[in-house]
């Protein structure tokens, strides 16, 4: 397996397995989200259905937000990230594929929620042993892994239009069950726990679990005092209710600009090939300029490309595959410039409070996003993707303050 780990060369233990892992989730994460609505749809949901069960998702998740850096503080990074991985995907991939009613959606988004504890986890697994200059690199391998998966959708669209929606979702599902579950387990086996995250054990060890609480609480007066924390946590707050009104999107493409379920299936597969190429050749361009820089002009990106698919032209898949690379593009690259400029900010031993400080402050904020989004199709199915086009404009604005005032990273507060 140390051959096959030889294109991560120069980064950490754990970055070079959790990515070289990555794709056994990716394949079948990307593919069931991606086609979500639809399932959802074809099993009698609506749109505000769909929507409720959003929003209940994001307040699960602002719970376990708030949890997420005592746990990950008291059991380590890696045996949270093994224990909270199982529980929020290999359960809810066994429920999504049998549901067949709102209350059992209800139910999987709400457990499947509880990753909100893993994301802390993990990405404090991947970073924290890791060189401050391969972030940019670890993210964007990162997003590519996942984009990648756009390359099977054109097998699952034809199998789509020969089966159907439900029973292709369904297999979909269970064999995600399998790869998911057997990835925890080889993950596990091979990584390692961080350095910091032993010796915050041995602290969080000796405190009780209500003051390690209050110590993430002492951390989040500290974030909202941070004037650079706030602006990287507005970009947050925006991509996130960009994310809820997104989820539509291929009910959009489908029912108001009449794609077929083969045609659709080429969009992921389209902007892979785009981003494995951005990644290749453009990515490794950008490393001498600023990752505050470079994330104001990603947002840019993103914001033409939501203006443009407003007016992408009934059943012109020319036009639809144009507009959503564009998309794509400035999605994958905003992602990994916004996660560096927010990881490298954070203090190294108060990394896991702070991003969770973070996470559940715009988790909060985002909670009504899920009904509003619903709600906003219902109305106009032009309606989420008019609003995606103004917060992404907005996010812009937010994002020049940012580089304009990259501040220092911040030291944090230990327990």
């Amino acid at each position: 397996m140390k051959r096959q780990l030889s294109i991560f060369s120069g980064f950490a233990h754990n970055t070079k397995y959790l990515l070289a892992l990555e794709p056994m989730w990716a394949v079948f994460g990307g593919l069931i989200f991606y086609y979500a609505p639809l399932y959802m749809k074809e099993q009698g949901l609506s749109e505000i259905q769909m929507g409720i069960i959003n929003t209940a998702g994001l307040f699960v998740a602002f719970i376990c937000h708030l949890l997420a850096a005592p746990i990950t503080n008291r059991l380590g990074r890696k045996r949270t990230t093994l224990i909270f991985d199982v529980i929020s995907w290999s359960i809810p991939m066994i429920i999504w594929a049998f549901a067949r009613s709102f209350w059992a959606f209800f139910i999987a988004a709400a457990i499947n929620a509880i990753v909100r504890i893993v994301y802390v986890s993990w990405m404090c697994l991947m970073i924290e042993d890791s060189e401050t200059s391969t972030r940019p690199r670890i993210f964007g391998i990162l997003y590519i892994l996942n984009y990648a998966t756009g390359l099977f959708t054109p097998l699952s669209g034809l199998l789509i239009m020969k089966y159907g929606t439900v029973p292709v979702l369904r297999a979909l599902y269970i064999a995600g069950f399998f790869s998911m579950t057997l990835m925890f387990v080889i993950r596990n086996k091979f990584a390692r726990e961080t350095a910091v995250g032993m010796e915050l054990m041995k602290q969080h060890n000796g405190i009780s679990f209500l003051e390690s609480m209050k110590s993430n609480f002492r951390v989040i007066r500290k974030v909202i005092r941070d004037k650079t924390i706030i602006l990287a946590g507005l970009v947050y707050v925006f991509t996130s209710f960009i994310l809820s009104m997104n989820f539509f999107q291929i009910l959009f493409m489908k029912e108001s600009l009449g794609f077929t379920s083969s045609q659709l299936s080429l969009v992921p597969a389209c902007s892979a090939v785009i981003n494995v190429l951005m990644f290749l050749f453009v990515l490794p361009r950008l490393g001498r300029y600023r990752e505050e820089k470079m994330l104001s002009v990603f947002l840019i990106v993103s914001a033409v490309g939501s203006f443009l698919f407003i007016f992408i032209p009934y059943r012109n898949l020319t036009v639809l595959l144009m507009v959503t690379s564009i998309i794509a593009v400035g999605g994958f690259l905003t992602q990994t410039f916004r996660d560096t400029v927010f990881m490298n900010k954070l203090g190294e031993h108060e990394k896991a409070d702070m991003f969770a400080a973070v996470q559940t402050v715009t988790t909060l904020i985002c909670i009504p996003s899920g009904y509003i989004a619903g709600f906003f199709y219902s109305v106009s199915p032009f309606l989420p993707f008019v609003t995606i086009c103004i917060l992404f404009s907005v996010t812009s604005a937010i994002s020049f303050s940012l580089h304009r005032h990259p501040g220092k990273t911040l030291p944090g507060e230990s327990a």
